[in-house]
C-alpha cells in the first residue's frame, strides 16, 4: 500500500470505531488531518486514540491508544473488542 492508501485506510478504520462508539453513546470526534480519535473523558483530558501500522504485526492496522499502547487489530472482527478497551479505560480514568 501507498502512504496516502494507508492513511485513507487508517481513517475509514478510525471513522469505524467512532461510529462504533457513538453508538454506546460516547461522543467520539474525528481529527481534519490525521487518523486520531478523541474521546471526550467524564473529566480530565479526552482519549486520544489512532490507527496506525504495527511492524511487529507485519504493517496490519491497529487501534492504539496516542501513547503506543496497542489496544486491537483494526479490522471489523476486533472492532468491538476496541471498543471495550476505550470503555475500560474511560472508566480507570473516571475512578481516579
Amino acid at each position: 500500500m501507498e502512504p496516502s492508501e494507508v492513511t485513507e485506510a487508517s481513517r475509514l478504520r478510525v471513522w469505524a470505531l467512532a461510529q462504533a462508539l457513538k453508538s454506546h453513546g460516547y461522543a467520539a470526534q474525528m481529527a481534519e488531518s490525521e487518523p486520531l480519535l478523541a474521546v471526550p473523558a467524564a473529566s480530565g483530558s479526552p482519549l486520544l486514540l489512532r490507527c496506525d501500522r504495527r511492524t511487529v504485526c507485519g504493517g496490519q492496522l491497529w487501534f492504539t491508544f496516542a501513547g503506543g499502547a496497542p489496544i486491537a487489530p483494526a479490522d471489523d472482527a476486533h472492532l468491538q473488542d476496541a471498543v471495550v478497551a476505550v470503555k475500560g479505560k474511560l472508566a480507570a480514568q473516571a475512578d481516579g
